[in-house]
């Protein structure tokens, strides 16, 4: 690897030996690396808290931990900064429990320098594939949230509290992408490198709960033939994803309550309590301030997850991004059942569009894997589409009786059917958009946008009739 490669990369060297100082941390220096140094756990946490290192070198002998994790610190706090632990043979069960921690390896001493160098090259070709890894994911979300100002203000929302340990409730309509954003959350997080572990809560029954969460010992009931951890400890270091919360049962509520204000847990027949090191983001569907209203949740519960919230409007308040879905999904298909479709027909492209998706992106989801199986050579056709998109539609009559599909004959275009059925409502509705609106099943954005396609009004006009 090229010297000015290295010239970006930061180094902590953590060792009270003032030789390993002098032997590596010179040598590394005069290999382009920026090398730090700490001689005790402490003082390596305080660097860690004021800057950004990409790899620490831990040297395990003589060094006094002071009951702190340095490895678990280091993968929670820069959670993609890798760790190389040197060890010696008298040391090498703590250097097998740092690895299991998240350290990247362990070097017995004494290292030579070649083996050191050869491992640092492969950790720092690591972190520039993670790089790029990252800079193109944050494309491809970037392109699905274009032309939505809501679902871009979103994603850079959750961007930027990604880096926080901060609990996040992300609420939206079942299908809209709930998970989708907690993962977001999770991978541009400091514990992208930790598991994420997802619970539906609403899935679970109420007597499993607190088992499934905590765990449970050997005998604490019937079936519990071994000792099981729970989700909270396989999720350690990482994130928990509780999906649905909005389902759970007044003494669910109170345990999980609990864990969170304490972060300590028993398992289920268990009398010694355990930590762990766990972000949190929970998700539901239904309104939990109204829930709190009814008595239905614990209104201290609601105030803990809700640090930060995320409202995911339904796919049909931002039909902007259907395209770039459409293209996800059609990608994702062709690679799962090794197809080539590249192209959509027009009819196809049309009734993709005039759909309502009530099952939003879900719906679209399930919608493109139909097509994709179906279609025959590399274009979806409208027969390739579910038979229930295709149906006739319910419509407003047109003022002389007859629906706006009939208004030219029975073969209308699916353009020309729209235009005329927008038309018959704003007829009836007059510069009541917002009921217009909602009786045509659309946002007042979109009714403005189509008004603007279809020249039927102009944007001041109708905003000033708001």
């Amino acid at each position: 690897m090229a010297e000015t490669a290295k010239t970006h990369h930061t180094l902590l060297l953590v060792s009270a030996d003032p030789g390993i100082k002098t032997g590596i941390g010179d040598n590394l220096a005069l290999q382009g690396y920026r090398v730090l140094s700490a001689r005790s756990a402490g003082d390596a946490i305080a660097q860690l808290d004021r800057e950004r290192v990409d790899v620490v070198l831990l040297d395990l002998e003589k060094l006094v931990l002071q009951e702190m994790d340095v490895v678990r610190y280091v993968k929670t706090r820069q959670g993609s900064t890798e760790v190389i632990v040197l060890t010696t043979v008298r040391e090498l069960e703590a250097a097998r429990n740092a690895v299991r921690s998240g350290a990247a390896f362990y070097l017995v001493k004494p290292v030579a320098f070649r083996d050191l160098k050869q491992v640092l090259d492969n950790v720092v070709r690591r972190l520039a594939e993670e790089t790029a890894r990252y800079s193109l994911e944050q494309r491809v979300l970037q392109d699905l949230m274009a032309g939505s100002p809501a679902m871009e203000k979103l994603l850079a929302l959750a961007i930027k509290i990604a880096p926080t340990d901060s609990t996040v409730l992300v609420g939206g309509e079942s299908g809209t992408g709930k998970e989708f954003f907690a993962r977001i959350i999770y991978r541009t997080s400091r514990r992208h490198a930790g598991p994420f572990i997802a619970m539906n809560c609403g899935a679970i029954p109420d007597t499993l709960f607190e088992s499934e969460l905590f765990g449970h010992r050997k005998g604490s009931f019937t079936g519990a033939d071994r000792d099981k951890p729970g989700l909270v400890e396989d999720a350690h270091t990482g994130t928990l994803f509780l999906d649905e919360v909005g389902e759970l049962s007044p003494a669910a509520q109170v345990k999980l309550l609990r864990f969170l204000q304490e972060r300590s847990f028993r398992r289920v027949g268990d009398n010694a309590f355990r930590t762990v090191d766990v972000r949190v983001i929970a998700a539901s569907n239904k309104d939990l301030t109204q829930l709190v209203r009814d008595g239905r949740f614990r209104e201290d519960l609601f105030y803990r997850i809700n640090v930060f919230y995320l409202h995911l409007p339904p796919l049909r308040e931002r039909r902007e991004t259907l395209p770039a879905l459409i293209k996800l999904f059609v990608h994702r298909y062709n690679q799962t059942l090794d197809k080539q479709v590249s192209r959509i027909s027009r009819e196809a492209e049309a009734a993709l569009a005039g759909y309502d998706y009530p099952g939003n992106v879900r719906e679209l989801e399930n919608i493109l894997e139909h097509a994709v199986v179906l279609a025959e050579g590399n274009e979806i056709r409208r027969e390739d589409l579910p038979e229930f998109m295709l149906r006739p539609r319910l419509m407003l009559p047109a003022p002389d009786g007859r629906t706006a599909a009939q208004a030219d004959g029975e073969f209308a275009t699916l353009e020309e059917t729209e235009r005329r059925h927008i038309e018959a409502a704003l007829q009836r509705y007059g510069a009541h958009y917002t009921e217009a609106a909602k009786r045509l099943g659309i946002s007042r954005s979109t009714l403005w946008r189509k008004l603007k396609t279809y020249r039927l009004a102009d944007g001041p006009t109708m905003e000033a009739r708001r």
